[in-house]
């Protein structure tokens, strides 16, 4: 249809829904159809930005009579959009394809001639090079423009200064063409099954009277149909192409998942029962996930999820028979192949939770030895978050009985959520239990250092005997049956006083000279000591649980009578 006239006679085209009618000739352009075909007059590339920001590449060309081709051929890979110009007038019927503007003048163009003859070698341009003289600017402005899309730019608006405002029509081109796909799924969409309607803005309105009759039925409240309406009232709230075209691209990226949305509110909004029905089986197709390997109940669950969609209810509802018949047969056999994998995957479960609880008392030693703050940052911090997260992990599913009938209806274990291609972690547990030896290590190659020796020597604590003697002989095995809060406190008092001792040396020795100090050094190894001493209460309690941080009365007393 002639979408917009302008004043000086330039003229848009392009029929309803911006598809042009199907070509029911060859045009009189091309005269012998087995005629080798002419290579544009000119062509060039062009590259513009688009109106989200994306970079676009395309091509502006000049053709003759004898190169209808650009015309009609699809874009190639790469190639976003193409500007096509004729330096005669069609005499037949103009199909451009998607993406494809076309240009004709009024008349013929009066430098038709002289680009014919630079033609000849052709060469494509390796610039933008494409100008007209005044007088052929005039016949094109006055001219048409044929797209599949509906153009918002008229020729006048290209071809009224000097030179041609390519890089204009291409963007209006992409804008237009881009939002005539998304309208297009509108239109379908709602008008299924019957012919659509034209993709034109109007749609949106009549999508926002269908989004307002399904929020306000028995029915809204479900997840789905709250989230398809809340998405496509945001679709259409856009006031113009442009709007529309950018919250459709952010909301949208897929067409399909556009057009399956309306569908959901036309079901729900022509029948809620078997809406609500098909929602259900939807539910449990996506929870029934199936690996690969699985080949025919891979296949079988593909094809239902083809065939069971809103789409199908809306436009083919009779189809939708056999594939209930079908669906019955799959949850059959995926029930049964889940009650196996399930069974199995907690089986290997609970014995790496067997393994992990005979290696606590060993992660806990290194927890403890971690609180000593004189030894140097923590070993092995992160594997000891990931064994307690493995301990919760691998405790258990509590539904054993009964999960056979429960997937067959939900699709998956409400409890664990168990997916049938997921293996029990046991790598995982083998990795971290290795991490918290080589942790473990690390400390002990630290306790063992001569000047942490020498400290400990001096406690005259029998257990810190022991402790010692374990730690020469690298005993972790049985180092950590004795490695408990009352031992960690007595380590950890006996390192601060060492670092405090250091830090009030010179002081002592100064009054042992009988010399007084200088403020600043008794002020500075009075901030020292408040350094050791906050590192150490900090230490404690980033790595003991809430509470074992405390300092034991008993525990005290008996640090007094040493």
């Amino acid at each position: 249809m002639e979408a917009r006239k302008s004043t000086a006679g330039g003229r848009v085209i392009a029929n309803e829904g911006g598809h042009m009618p199907q070509r029911r000739a060859q045009p009189a352009t091309r005269t012998q159809p087995a005629q080798e075909e002419a290579p544009p007059l000119v062509s060039t590339p062009l590259r513009v930005v688009d109106h989200s920001g994306r970079r676009r590449r395309g091509s502006a060309v000049i053709l003759g009579r004898d190169s209808p081709g650009p015309i009609s051929a699809r874009l190639e890979e790469g190639e976003h959009f193409r500007i096509v110009m004729l330096a005669d007038p069609p005499e037949g019927p103009v199909s451009p394809a998607d993406g494809v503007v076309v240009v004709a003048p009024a008349r013929p163009l009066a430098s038709s001639r002289r680009l014919r003859e630079a033609a000849a070698p052709y060469r494509p341009a390796r610039q933008p090079d494409i100008s007209f003289p005044a007088e052929d600017l005039e016949l094109l402005r006055k001219g048409s423009l044929y797209s599949r899309a509906s153009l918002r730019v008229t020729p006048e608006d290209i071809f009224a200064g000097d030179k041609p405002l390519l890089t204009l029509l291409a963007r209006d081109l992409l804008l237009s063409a881009g939002a005539a796909d998304y309208l297009n799924a509108v239109a379908v969409a709602l008008s299924a099954p019957r012919a659509a309607n034209p993709a034109t803005l109007e749609r949106l309105g009549e999508l926002r009277r269908l989004i307002e009759t399904v929020s306000g039925s028995a029915q809204a409240g479900l997840p789905e149909l709250d989230a398809a309406a809340s998405r496509l009232s945001q679709l259409c709230s856009a006031g113009d192409a442009e709007t529309m075209l950018l919250c459709a691209e952010r909301l949208y990226p897929s067409r399909q998942t556009l057009s399956e949305e309306i569908y959901i509110l036309k079901a729900f909004d022509r029948s809620p029962e078997r809406a609500g029905e098909l929602l259900a089986v939807r539910r449990f197709l996506a929870r029934a996930a199936v690996p690969p390997e699985e080949g025919d109940l891979a296949l079988d669950r593909s094809l239902l999820v083809e065939q069971l969609t809103f789409a199908a209810l809306a436009t083919e509802p009779n189809r939708l028979a056999p594939a209930t018949a079908a669906l019955a047969r799959f949850r059959q056999r995926y029930a049964s192949l889940y009650r196996e994998r399930h069974t199995s995957y907690w089986a290997e479960m609970a014995r790496l939770h067997a393994r992990l609880v005979v290696e606590h008392p060993h992660a806990d030693a290194l927890r403890r030895i971690n609180t000593l703050a004189e030894l140097g940052p923590p070993a092995g911090a992160g594997a000891l978050a990931a064994f307690d997260a493995l301990l919760e992990e691998t405790s258990g599913c509590p539904l054993i009985a009964g999960i056979e009938d429960v997937a067959a209806d939900e699709g998956s274990c409400p409890e664990c959520s168990l997916l049938l291609d997921q293996s029990p972690p046991s790598r995982h547990v083998e990795e971290i239990l290795n991490r918290i030896d080589r942790g473990c290590d690390r400390q002990m190659a630290r306790l063992s250092s001569s000047a942490i020796q020498q400290v400990l020597r001096h406690s005259g604590n029998p257990r810190v005997d022991q402790f010692l003697k374990m730690v020469q002989a690298s005993q972790m095995s049985r180092l950590r049956d004795i490695m408990d809060d009352d031992l960690v406190g007595y380590l950890r008092r006996f390192l601060v006083e060492a670092r405090i001792q250091d830090a009030i040396e010179p002081l002592l020795s100064r009054v042992q000279e009988g010399v007084a100090p200088n403020v600043d050094e008794a002020q500075s190894a009075m901030r020292d000591v408040s350094r050791v001493l906050q590192r150490a209460f900090q230490s404690a309690q980033r790595a003991l649980p809430p509470g074992e941080a405390e300092p034991k009365a008993g525990s005290a007393r008996r640090g007094r009578k040493r």
